[in-house]
C-alpha cells in the first residue's frame, strides 16, 4: 500500500495485481482516493477477482466520473460474476476464455453502430506462469500462447 501511496496517479483506473500464490486484489484509485478490493469466492470454494472499466466499490463511487457502465461495463460485471460464481469446469483457462468470448453472456458483442470494439483480451494463469491473449476481439479471434512476457513472471 505504501508504495501505491507514493505513485503518482492522474486519472481513475482499476489495477488487478495478485503473486504466484494466488492472492489477488484490485487497486480502485485516482488522484483523491485508492481503495483495495479483495477477493470473492463461489459456491466452490474458488477465489476469483474481477475489475470492469468503472469502480465496483462503494467507497469509490463518489470519485467516479462516469455512470458507472462505460460501454455496457456494469452488464460486463454481472456476466463474469455470475458466470464464476456457478463455475463448474476442469479447465479456468478454457472457462475464462469462453467468458471472454461471450458464451456466458454480453462481455464483447458490440453493435457496430457503436464504432466501439474490444482490441484484446488476457487471460493469465497464474500458476502454470502461462500468458493467453486475443489480439482483437475474443468473440471472432482465438486466444494464443503469449511468451513474450515469462520473464516477468
Amino acid at each position: 500500500m505504501r508504495v501505491l501511496k507514493e505513485l503518482p496517479i492522474a486519472s481513475s483506473c482499476n489495477i488487478i495485481l495478485t503473486d504466484k500464490e494466488g492472492k489477488m486484489v484490485v487497486v480502485e484509485c485516482n488522484p483523491q482516493k485508492i481503495n483495495i478490493r479483495n477477493h470473492e469466492r463461489n459456491g466452490a470454494g474458488e477465489s476469483f477477482i474481477i475489475t470492469v472499466n468503472h469502480f465496483t466499490s462503494k467507497d469509490m463511487w463518489k470519485h467516479d466520473a462516469s455512470d458507472r457502465n462505460v460501454y455496457f461495463s456494469e452488464n460486463r460485471y454481472q456476466t463474469v460474476y455470475n458466470a464464476l460464481m456457478c463455475m463448474d469446469c476442469n479447465d479456468g483457462v478454457e472457462f475464462a476464455q469462453n467468458i471472454l468470448r461471450g458464451k456466458y453472456g454480453f462481455i464483447c458483442q458490440y453493435d457496430k453502430q457503436l464504432n466501439f470494439d474490444t482490441i484484446w483480451s488476457s487471460v493469465f494463469d497464474i500458476s502454470n506462469r502461462r500468458l493467453y491473449r486475443a489480439e482483437g476481439n475474443p468473440s471472432r479471434v482465438k486466444f494464443k500462447e503469449d511468451a513474450r512476457f515469462y520473464n516477468f513472471f
